[in-house]
This record gives structure tokens, sequence and C-alpha cells, in this order.
């Protein structure tokens, strides 16, 4: 599979491809067009494939494997030495084209530059004719044509290894992950990591491995061939570098150190980002925004310091390296007028030459060292983990093909394999094709335990058992990948068009898929967020009907549904589409047993009871669950509007999804229409950039960008007009010595050398000061405006850009950014300045510089769209490949039901395989660049030497020495220069994003429409069809002493409530009016989409009115602040959360409880106290939600504690024990009876049962209030919608109802009549 990235074509066949990267030339050409280049289409060389790469490599690590356990014989597995010997010859080539780089830029400083002064000076009887000048011309341009080639070819090769080496290893990582028995999550996270981060480090240590061992070399060289044209002279120049060349590694090996000290800062901003964001909803209703703006700014503020000592370091390593050639040249230029002879201009410019390249090996010393070190780090990780033993998950799969399809237990025992304490018995279980087995109890009763036992995940200790045929299974929490939902279905199988249309009406997905913006193509999101807890489960259940397995195991799949859905699907998916296979069924729904062919009864890790729903079973149920259980399977009110009146209804039921009508060229329209929108224009976007670092300070740093530069140049001058002696401070005699004229010429050489290196430290410090300032001051404002953002921002923005925005673009403008800017100014500079140095000495010359920026110009508007485009082709195809791993490690339980390893796998192999040819266009345009500057580089050199033979007498030997000093840099740095440009340009795109976030994103309390520039709409259209300015509805905001014990009574008056979601949505809430007395429960019921819990969002002004006024004890809540507002409601929400941190944390951020007595107390009272204990006391630390220590209903009884502690009269209930199995609602019921019984409460209810015992009940529908009563009364009318809702339960069901209401509400008129 690995083999069809390419299509089946080498796209770098023919000679031409090869030498001069000519298979560019198309996909540039696209680009210019705008049209996307697809990585997987452009393809890449055959051997570079996943398989290719890993079939090579699999045979040398075979070979090391066998070496394990003989370490004492001294012989151990090492990944290194089979990474060698499969990919080392092929390196090693690399290696020879870096030598012969070395070669032809020593070559030709050092023998051409000579050669030519020689024949310019006519004082060498070698170079006296002129053919003997044209000849050195063209072997100079030749030479510097062909020190081009080397580069590339070196750099062709490491990326064609480092690609081979990185797909190698992800494939060894695939195949050893994705067939682990079961995965722990720091053992996931490692494996991640694997992919994500050391992969890359390995392949970025191939690249610069080359250039840490020849830069020694070539220093060596340098200084071998300095000694041989100054002699002694050159020895206390020997003496500076020796001093500045181990600095390199000193500065290099503490960036390192600070690196990695940051990593940790920067990993646990990202943590908080991504929990809060996700939770962003909870964070406002508790208004904690503040509190997670100062978490995020204290890590930050470590962070700030340490990128502090990172730019002292990058300023003092460039301001050494930049300033070696001018300071030796100057002592050996001093030691060698004083003792040995004057200065000559083959001496000065030869040695100006060598020194000017020796620059190049000095930058790239300290990244090499530090890349080289980190690969080094990963290759150990990666070796520890291939090396490590672990149990490969066997499936029932290997256990026996032959056995008939189904499966049978008998007598058998099993326990988990981390915890072989607790035991599984089943005495007797079968089921067979055609039937469908039932599984209830208790939590934790055992009942998932017996599913994965029948997957062959328990370890059996005695007893008979058999599975046959294929399996498929859908998990208690479901597992998407963020895929399309199309895909998630199929996973993997083949195309079955009726077979699919069957499987979405059978799992109740018809309706969603109308709602959703693209149908069945609309993305899943990262775990699913895109899409309902009922959604995913229905998807997980499509899945596996989809499958069409013998045995299908279900594990609760039916608990997130409503009442209606979980009939549907029962009778046509479970009983319809599941007929001959056999089906075991773990389910709450008592209401199903008697349709089931067996039931099992499970408590406590035991199989009580095996066989037929009858009155035993009963009996024994009763005993094990609590009575409104039975009520628990029937009482759910949701039903779903009939397909006949779904004709207009997505239209009413868009309001909660707030999605778009599903027509395939509007969502198109859209996304592109948001690209636009989350950006800001380049130009304004710099200029905000700038504003934000201070424009006096961005001045200053330009002129100390331009001040270095320019002594730097003088000095060179300096150099000619002293050969030249221009001062005439020499006697007349040619070539004799005078002290005191050297001493004048010194001293003004080491002044200019000194200015410059001063100027150097203070450009860098001030454009290091101004890029950190910026960055950091635009991070700030952006997250500041994220976290105060109006609701509907964050139904357009999806929660993954932001995530990006601030890892990823932050990480960008903190650190690759402001290195690519700088070092295109210092670059760009050094450019400019040679040619204008060389235009001013040989003045013909000047054409060329036109020439020259004329043809930058073009290789920029042709190199720019194409490294763009591959660019964002690389990210997206890498963090593809990333997400892959994460999410198969995250399903592997499902991954290994379903057999589905091999096929991932093999995914994983395309994916790499997409990515790897992403980097291998991306590197080959680099490389492609690079031939055509080289070139061009090459050209001038040629036209320098032809005016140097050519106006010899004209010229004179000092100015063409000077031309030629200056020409070498730009041999060497042209080609950067293009490339720092366009990468500066690109990188840009994430300030484009981050000042967006900065600057146009609005504040909570507007009518947010991202349409509008700064997301504020400047006018609304009313019910009544009026436009009126939106200013007209902003209410002046009060902050008055007297609201000091607002809200005191809980008195909540609607009056004319219209709400809608946006701008252009219709309107979700359509003139609700109530009243809520001081103290009175309220249940809200009514079908999905119908605008009960819009009311809550209406309440806590997550949404501005369109019209009409809430009072809540009298205060329209229009006039208060947010913080005021949200602080003065309680809310226990749908989903519970928890945050990393600390137990004190997640109850009292802001500190406001003193008295740890008042914490116990209402940890006490939810019943928490054991597990605060277990977790260490109050600031005992707490994993974020997802770190499994606090189960569902711990972590929803923690938002109960927070709401206790918010001593406030009004508690609102968003379906807040919609997601919990029977046990733990009826623990986390009792506590709201009992913690909260004084409070005004509004309930959602998706179920009646809860709502049922309140004072009056709120009936939505489309976002209309049509009864508001006493529960009680409007049973008392058959005709009233809440009674047919009751009567849609089922007659024993709706029975129970009524009869709880009657009851209730002659307790409450018994308590008021003594009065």
């Amino acid at each position: 599979m690995g083999g069809n990235t390419d299509g089946g074509h080498d796209p770098t066949a023919g000679f031409f491809n090869k030498f001069a990267f000519g298979w560019m030339y198309k996909h540039v050409g696209d680009a210019r067009k705008g049209k996307e280049l697809n990585a997987e289409t452009m393809g890449m060389t055959p051997d570079n494939t996943a398989d290719a790469a890993y079939n090579k490599f699999v045979d040398h690590w075979s070979a090391e494997l066998k070496l394990k356990g003989q370490e004492a014989d001294g012989k151990k597995p090492s990944l290194v030495r089979a990474l060698r010997k499969t990919f080392g010859t092929y390196y090693l080539m690399a290696g020879f084209c870096k030598m012969g780089w070395s070669t032809f830029v020593i070559a030709g400083a050092f023998y051409f530059v000579r050669s030519l002064l020689s024949y310019v000076n006519q004082n060498s009887p070698i170079y006296r004719s002129k053919l003997a000048g044209w000849c050195l011309m063209a072997g100079f341009t030749i030479d510097a044509w062909f020190l081009g080639l080397c580069l590339q070819r070196m750099g062709y090769i490491c990326m064609q290894c480092g690609i081979r080496v990185r797909a190698a290893l992800v494939q060894a990582v695939t195949h050893k992950a994705f067939r682990l028995n079961s995965v722990r999550g720091d053992q996931a996270a490692a494996i991640v990591n694997f992919v994500a981060s050391d992969i890359q480090k390995i392949y970025d240590g191939a690249q610069e491995f080359h250039y840490l061992w020849t830069a020694p070399l070539e220093a060596a060289a340098i200084l071998a061939l300095l000694g041989y044209l100054t002699g002694d002279s050159m020895l206390p120049g020997l003496g500076a570098i020796l001093i500045v060349l181990p600095l390199q590694y000193v500065f290099g090996y503490f960036t390192i150190k600070i690196k990695l000290k940051n990593a940790g800062f920067v990993a646990h901003r990202s943590c908080i980002m991504q929990e809060v964001l996700p939770a962003i909803k909870l964070v406002k209703y508790y208004a904690w925004e503040q509190f997670f703006e100062n978490e995020i700014s204290k890590v930050r503020k470590e962070e700030v310091k340490l990128a502090f000592w990172n730019a002292v370091m990058k300023v003092l390593n460039i301001a050494f390296v930049f300033c070696v050639p001018p300071l030796t040249a100057f002592v050996i230029f001093t030691t060698y007028e004083f003792t040995t002879a004057r200065l000559v201009s083959t001496v000065a410019f030869t040695t100006l030459s060598l020194f000017n390249i020796l620059r190049f090996p000095l930058v790239v010393l300290p990244k090499a060292l530090r890349a080289v070190s980190e690969a080094n780090a990963s290759l150990q990780r990666l070796e520890a983990y291939l090396l490590e033993d672990v149990q490969q998950g066997v499936t029932h799969l290997n256990v026996n093909k032959t056995a008939p399809a189904g499966a049978v237990i008998d007598n058998a025992v099993y326990h988990h394999p981390s915890n072989p304490n607790w035991k599984l018995h089943v005495p007797r279980f079968e089921v067979r094709p055609g039937q469908v087995v039932a599984v209830v109890g208790r939590v934790g009763a055992g009942k998932s335990s017996l599913i994965q036992a029948l997957l062959g995940n328990m370890v059996k200790e005695h007893g008979a058992s058999q599975v046959g045929g294929r399996v498929s299974y859908v998990p208690q929490n479901p597992w998407l990948q963020n895929l399309s939902i199309r895909d998630s279905i199929l996973f993997g199988e083949a195309w079955d068009q009726s077979k699919y249309e069957q499987v979405i009406d059978s799992c109740a997905l018809t309706l969603d898929l109308q709602i959703l913006p693209q149908g069945d193509e609309s993305k899943a999101g990262i775990r699913g967020v895109n899409l309902s807890g009922g959604q995913r489960q229905r998807v997980n259940l499509a899945r596996c009907a989809y499958a069409d397995a013998d045995l299908v195991l279900l594990d609760n799949a039916l608990s997130a549904v409503d009442h209606h859905t979980a009939h549907h699907i029962f009778e046509t998916c479970i009983k319809g589409m599941f007929a001959k296979k056999a089906v075991v069924l773990i389910t709450h729904q008592i209401e199903f047993m008697p349709q089931c062919d067996a039931v099992a009864i499970m408590d406590e890790g035991r199989c009580l009871y095996f066989g037929k729903w009858n009155e035993q079973a009963q009996d024994l149920l009763g005993k094990l669950l609590p009575i409104t259980h039975l009520l628990h399977a029937a009482g759910s009110q949701e039903a779903p509007p009939k397909p006949k009146e779904t004709k207009g209804a997505p239209a009413k039921q868009q309001s909660i999804q707030l999605t778009l009508a599903p027509t395939t060229i509007k969502p198109e329209t859209s996304d592109s229409k948001k690209k636009d929108q989350q950006k800001v224009l380049p130009v304004r976007a710099a200029m905000i950039y700038t504003w934000y670092g201070n424009v006096f300070l961005v001045f200053v740093c330009f002129m100390f960008f331009l001040i270095p530069q320019t002594t730097r140049q003088v000095s060179d001058f300096w150099v000619r007009w002293w050969v030249n002696d221009e001062y005439l401070k020499f006697p007349k005699r040619k070539g004799v010595q005078d002290p005191a004229a050297t001493q004048f010429y010194c001293l003004i050489y080491l002044a200019l050398v000194g200015i410059f290196y001063f100027t150097m430290i203070a450009r860098g410090a001030t454009f290091l000061w101004w890029t950190l300032r910026s960055a950091e001051k635009i991070r700030k404002k952006a997250v500041h405006n994220v976290l105060y953002a109006p609701m509907g921002f964050f139904l357009v923005t999806p929660v993954g850009d932001l995530l990006l925005n601030f890892s990823k673009d932050q990480d960008i403008m903190d650190e690759n950014l402001p290195d690519a800017v700088h070092f295109m100014g210092i670059y760009g500079l050094i450019l400019l300045s040679t040619t204008i140095t060389v235009s001013v000495t040989i003045n013909f010359f000047g054409a060329f510089t036109g020439f020259l920026i004329i043809m930058t110009g073009i290789m920029l508007s042709i190199y720019i769209p194409a490294a763009t485009a591959l660019k964002k082709s690389r990210a997206v195809s890498g963090g593809m490949l990333v997400g892959l791993v994460a999410e198969v490690l995250e399903g592997l339980g499902v991954v290994q039901a379903f057999s589905k390893q091999d096929y991932f796998i093999r995914e994983a192999a395309r994916r790499t395989d997409i990515t790897n040819a992403a980097v291998f266009n991306a590197e080959s345009l680099n490389l492609w660049l690079a031939f055509w500057c080289d070139l061009i580089g090459a050209a001038l050199v040629g036209v320098v030497s032809a005016f140097a033979v050519a106006l010899k007498d004209e010229l004179g030997a000092a100015t063409v020495g000077l031309a030629f000093s200056n020409i070498i840099q730009m041999l060497v740095f042209y080609t950067w220069v293009v490339r720092f440009i366009s990468e500066s340009i690109s990188l840009f795109n994430s300030v484009e994003c981050m000042t967006y976030l900065s600057n146009y994103v609005p504040h909570d309390g507007v009518f947010f429409d991202q349409k509008q520039e700064g997301g504020v709409a400047k006018s609304l259209t009313l019910p009544d069809g009026q436009i009126v300015p939106t200013s007209s509805r902003v209410q002046v905001v009060v902050d008055d002493a007297t609201l000091d014990r607002w809200p005191s009574t809980g008195n909540i008056r609607f009056e004319d409530v219209w709400m809608q979601y946006r701008l252009d949505a219709a309107w979700a809430l359509k003139g609700v009016t109530f009243n809520i007395k001081d103290g009175e429960k309220v249940g809200a019921v009514g079908r999905t989409g119908s605008g009960k819990s819009t009311t809550l969002l209406a309440l806590y002004r997550m949404f501005e009115l369109g019209r009409g006024r809430i009072l809540i004890d009298g205060v329209d809540i229009a006039t208060l602040t947010m913080k005021r507002l949200r602080s003065g409601l309680s809310i226990i929400p749908q989903e519970p959360v928890m945050f990393t941190g600390t137990v004190r944390s997640n109850l009292d951020p802001f500190g406001e409880f003193t008295d740890d007595n008042v914490l116990w107390e209402v940890i006490r009272k939810v019943g928490l106290e054991a597990q605060v204990q277990h977790a260490g006391g109050l600031d005992g630390h707490v994993d974020g939600t997802g770190g499994n220590a606090w189960s569902l209903g711990q972590t929803q009884l923690m938002c109960l504690a927070r709401a206790a502690l918010r001593a406030v009269p009004i508690l609102c209930l968003d379906e807040a024990t919609a997601a919990m199995d029977p046990h733990t609602e009826q623990i986390v019921q009792d506590t709201i009876k009992k913690v909260f019984d004084d409070r005004t409460t509004i309930t959602i209810a998706h179920r009646l049962d809860t709502i049922i015992e309140s004072d009056k009940v709120l009936v939505m529908e489309a976002g209309e209030l049509m009864e508001y009563a006493p529960p009680a009364q409007l049973l008392g009318n058959p005709n009233t919608m809440f009674s047919k809702l009751v009567d849609k339960t089922g007659v024993a069901a709706a029975a129970a109802l009524r009869k709880m209401a009657d009851e209730h509400f002659s307790k409450q008129a018994a308590k008021q009549q003594p009065r």
C-alpha cells in the first residue's frame, strides 16, 4: 500500500530532472496559477516509500534484536547501527559532496583570488599572459558553480536519507504500538511524541550532521593556508580562532539546556489552553476567565525569562561569529607588518576572502550541534521503546477460526491483566446466531469485563470458552477518528450503497445527516468534538452494523440516545439488521428485556443468572437496582420529531446545532469566507507587530542594522587604502616598513572593528527586544480577547484552530520568525553592501547589480506561492499522521476487536508517504531555488573576474582584491537571502492569525457578527422586521453598591424575550414570558432543539437579547457586568469538567474562602470526602478531565460542590445527569435535593422522572413557551403537550409518573394549608 503514493512513477527520472530538479517547474507553475498542490499526487522516489524503507531496515533491526540478552559479552543491540547498515552508504555520499563544497570554496578563495591578483599585479611569471587571465576567469566561474552544485547534492542526499529513516522508524513504531495488548496513558503519550517530535528531530539531525564534522576541518584547512600565506604572523590569529571555536560549542550547549527547560513551560501552557478552550462555556458560566488568564501569564512569565536568556546567547553567538574575520585579520595584518614586510594586496585580500568563508561553518555550527544532540537523544528514547518487552495483543481471531459463530463460556474464571485480584466468575454464558442476550446489573458489576473476556482481553484462569466468527464491537465510551462520518462508518470496508443507506436509517442518523453542514462528509473533529454524545454513539453503532460481523458486542450502546431513538434502534438495527447475528447487549433499559432471547444478570463480578426473562429474573434485578431505575429506562421525554415533519423541521432545530443548511455549495463559500476572516492583511499585521514592539525601538533597531554593516564595509575599504597607502604615511620607496605608519592604519582599523562588534551586539539586543516585546503583547491581548469573546465567536471558530494559534503560531512568533527576520536582515545587508562595494570599485558592475535585484524579485515571485502551498501541505499531512497514531492508541480496544491492526499499520504507512512526499517536494523546491541562485552567483563571479582581467590597469590590484573578497561572500550568502526572505514571508502568516485574535475579537456583551471588522454587528433586525442599530439595545452598566447583596431572593422574570444565536439564524427564543418566584423548583421540558437549554444561555447572557428583558430580583441583567451577573448564579452543567490543578483551585480558584473548614464542609455535603482525601487533601494534585482518576459521577459531584460553595439563591441544572448510570444518578439527585433545597431551581430535563416533582413545568416547542403550570395540573388535562409527552413513555411508566406528580402536588398543598 505504501507504494501507491508516487502513483507508480518516479518524478525524478531522467538526467535533467536529477541534475536541475526539473520536475519542480510544473508545480511552481501550478502554484502561481493558484492551484492546490497535493503532496499525494506529486510523488517522490519509490525508495522513499514507507514499505520500501521499512523492508530494508527490518532485516538489519532483526539481526540487532538477536543480540538482546548478550550484554554480558559486550554485544548489545543498537538502533544507530541498524540505521547505519541500512542507509549509511548512501548517506556517506552526502559527506563527500560536503567535502567537495569545502574544497571548491577554499580553492576559490585561496587559489583563484590570489592568482587573479598576481595577474593584475603582473608579479608572477606564470600569470603574465592575457590567456592565463582568461583561463583563471573561466576556472573561477566553474569553481563557483561547482561549489553550489556540491551543496545542493549534499542537501538532496541528506533529505532522501532523512525521509527513509523517518519512514522506517514510523513503521517500526506503529508495527509495535498498534499490536500492543493494551496501552497506558503515559505509554500512549510517549508513542505519539515519538511520531510527532522525535522522528522529526532525527530527520533534522540527518540534515545537519555533515556540517558538524566538516566545520572544524574547514577551519583547520583555512588556518593552514593562512600559515602558508603569512608565515608566523598567523599564530596570534590562530589564538583568536581557538578561543572562538570552542565558544560555539559552549553556546550550543547552553541553548540546548534553555530549550529543554522551556519545553516544560510550553507544554504546561498548551495543556491549560487545551483544557480551557473546549470547556469555554463552563468557564464563562463560572466567570473564571480571569483565573485562567492569570495561570497562563504565570507560566508565560517563566517562558519569557528563558526566552530572554536564549536571546542573550543568540546575540553573543552571532556577534562572535561575524566578528572573527575582521578581528583575526587585524591581528594577522598588524603582526605581518611589524615582523615580516609591508602588507600587499595578494596577502591582504586572500586573507579576507578566506575569513569571509570561515563565517559560514561558524554560523551553522551551533544549529548543527543542537540538531545532532537532539537527534541522538531521540534515537536513544526510540531504541529503548523498540527494545522494550511488551505483551502483544491476542484477539479472539487468533483463538479459533473453525468454531461456529457466537460465543460460549462454561464455568470460567477470568482476571484483568493489570489487576489479578479482581475476578470475573461466569458459570454459564452462551449466545448463538439469531439471538440477542442482554447483560444487566449495577455499575461496577462486571458487565464490561464480560465483553472484554469475549474479546480475549482478560486472562482466563480456568474453565472453557469458545468464540467464533468475525466480531464487531461498540465501546462504552464512543471512539471516533477525525474523519468524515462516512469514513468513520466504513472503517476500511468496501463501499456498498444499499447497505450504507440501510445502516444510516437503522441507526437513526438520517435526520442528523440532514442537519449537519456537509451531511455525511462532515468531519467528526478531534475525539468527535463536532458531534453530540448521542451522535457519537450512533456513529459507533453504525460502524459496527456496517462491518457485518457474526458476533456483535454492544457495551451500553443505547445509553446516550433518547427513549424514542432507543426503540427505533432496537427494532430496526438490533432486531432488524442483526437478526441473524449473535448479539450481546449491555443495557440499562429494562423495557427491552422481554424481547431478548436471554438475560445475564451480573453483580460484583459474578454472573448470578443466565436464562430467559421471567418472574425470577425480574425479582432478582429488583433487589439489585433502585426502583426509580425501572422508570429510568422509560422516563425519557425527548422524542425527536417524526420524519414526516422534518421537511421544514431542520430550520427550527438548527438553532441548537447552529449549522448551515445541507447544500453542497454553501459550506464551501462559508469556509473560504471564514479563512479570510480569521486573519489580518499582511500589511496591517506588520504595522500592528511594529507598533506593539514600539515604533521608536524599531527605528533604533533599523539604525543598528545599518551601522555595523556600514562599518564592516568601511573596514574593508580601509584595508584597500592601507595597501595603497592612500594617506601617504609610508616612505616613498616601495615595500619599506614604517612602524608609525603601520600604527596609524592599525589603530583606525581596530577602531572600526570595535565599533562593528559593539553595534552588532546592540543590533541583536534591540531586535530581539522588539520581537519578544511584540510577540508577548500580541499573545497577552489574544489570550484575553479569546477568553472574554462572546459565545458566538466559538460557534464559528473551531477550537482546534485556536489551539494551533496558541501553540504553533505562538512558538513561531517566539522563536522561528525572529530568527528568520534577523538573518534575513543580516544576510540581506551583507549582500546589499557587497554589491554596493563591488559597484563602487568596479563601476560597470552597477548594471549587473540592477540585473541581480530584478532576478531576485523574479525568483521570489516564482518561488513563494509554491513554497507557501507546500509548507501548508507539509503541516496538514504531518498533523494527519500524528492524529492517526493518537486516535488508534485511544481506540486500541476497538481496533483489536475489529481485527483492523494491519489496516491501520497500512494507513499509517500511507499517511507517512503523503507527509514524506510533502517534505520531499518542499525541500526539492528549496534546492531548485538554490540551483538557480547558485547559477546567478557563479555568473556574477564570472563578470567580476572578466572585469578584473580586462581592466586590470585601470582598476589596480587593491580594487580588484576588494571586489573579490566581497564577491565570495555573495556566493555563500545569496541563496540564503532569498530563502530567508521567503521564509519570513510564510512565517508571518502566524502573526496575521495572532493579530486577528489580539485586535479584532470583541468581548462578551455585544452582538457578534463575524462578517464585520472587529466582530461587532452594527445593526440588528427585530422580530417585526424593523432594523435598528445595535447600540439601541446596549444598556448602561450599573455597578451600584446596592447590588452588593444581589441576588438575595432569586426571583426570575422573563419579559417577551427574543434571542438568536447568529444574526442571520432563526429566532431560538420567540416572545418567551414567565415568572419564577423565589425558591420555586421549575422543570423545562421539550424536544431536542425546542429552546429549553437556550433559556439558560439567555439567563447567563451568553448571547444578547434581540428584544425583551430578563429581570432577577427586579434588576435588568443587561445592566450588569458579566462577572457580576454570572457570579450571582450557580450552575451544574451537562458535561462536568475538572481542570488540572488542585482540589482547591477547582473549587475556589480566586481563593475567596480562606477558611479550609468551609471547603471541607461543602465537600462532605456532596459526599466527596473520601475521594478528596485519597487525592491528597485540598492541595492534592488533580488531573484534568480525561485524567481518569475521577469518575464521571465524582466529577459531577465536584460541580455540585462548586455550586454549593456559591451561596447564591439561584441554581440551574442543565441535563446534569444525562450521561450517568442509574446508580450514580441516584446519588447526585439525592445530593441536589439535600443541599440545594432552599434555592430557586431551573432544571433542564432529559427525562421526565427528574422533573415530575417540580413546582411548575415549562413546556417549550420550537423556541416558544407552550405551557407553564404545576405538573399535576397539566396532567389533569389529557390534551396538554406535557400530558402527551408523559403518555409517550409507555403505559406503566406514564402511570408511575402521574402518581409521583399527584403525590408531590398533595404534599405541597398540605405544606401550605396551616398558613
